[in-house]
């Protein structure tokens, strides 16, 4: 089977194309404004340069978020659209748990894995997962926004239950650090863990955790709030 795999929930988006176990090409889009509109060039340039005809793919998998609103809807905007396309089947992966995959992947064995985007308005975009048997992940904190120092308390508390070590990364993990108990840190700067990878959301699916293509926004868009604001000024 052939998938491509992309992730535009955060500031860096990614492109991967797999066959069978086989990570044929990867391509990680610079984080630039707006970079999130490029996926489709980025998907041309892909394929272009790994020699695989896009015709050949079986499978697009795509995450669904939480993170940046826009990037999440141009994502799967870009995911059904192909898929449609070239009539392939077409899953959602929590790009959070994405994130743990490639955290694990640096981690101590049986880590609290901790995901934090920056989520914006004072927010982490967070989640929590633990490694499993097999390919699995254990949720511990489902997706949410949630603020930095009510993160790192949960943490705490998990670490504590779990009787185990944390490690967090991702864009928004400065702003946890100084929020963290003791036996928890931050991936080092410059580590992979920090950049959600789509080739971890293949794993995800595979591990049985595939969910349907559609956004996961963890609060509501920043146009709403407004709109409910000015509706509440109003009256």
């Amino acid at each position: 089977m052939t998938t491509f795999a992309l992730d535009t929930s955060t500031p860096s988006p990614s492109l991967a194309l797999i066959r069978g176990d086989v990570v044929v090409a990867t391509l990680r889009l610079d984080a630039t404004p707006r970079a999130g509109r490029r996926v489709m060039m980025g998907a041309h340039e892909l394929f272009t340069s790994s020699g695989v005809p896009v015709t050949d793919v079986d499978r697009v998998v795509v995450g669904v978020g939480p993170g940046a609103f826009t990037g999440v809807r141009v994502g799967i905007s870009t995911a059904l659209g192909l898929a449609q396309a070239l009539g392939c089947e077409v899953t959602g992966a929590v790009s959070a748990e994405a994130a743990a995959r490639g955290i694990a992947a640096v981690a101590p064995p049986g880590a609290v894995l901790v995901p934090a985007s920056d989520a914006r308005r004072g927010e982490l975009f967070a989640a929590a997962y633990r490694a499993a048997p097999g390919r699995a992940l254990e949720e511990l904190l489902e997706p949410c926004a949630i603020a930095p120092e009510a993160l790192g308390a949960r943490v705490a508390e998990l670490c504590e239950a779990a009787d185990a070590p944390a490690l967090a990364a991702g864009d928004g993990a400065a702003a946890l650090a100084p929020h963290l108990p003791g036996g928890a840190s931050v991936a080092p700067e410059g580590s992979p863990a920090h950049l959600l990878d789509a080739v971890h959301l293949v794993a995800c699916v595979d591990a049985g955790n595939g969910v349907p293509a559609r956004p996961v926004y963890a609060r509501l868009p920043d146009a709403e709030v407004n709109r409910l604001r000015a509706l509440g000024a109003a009256t």
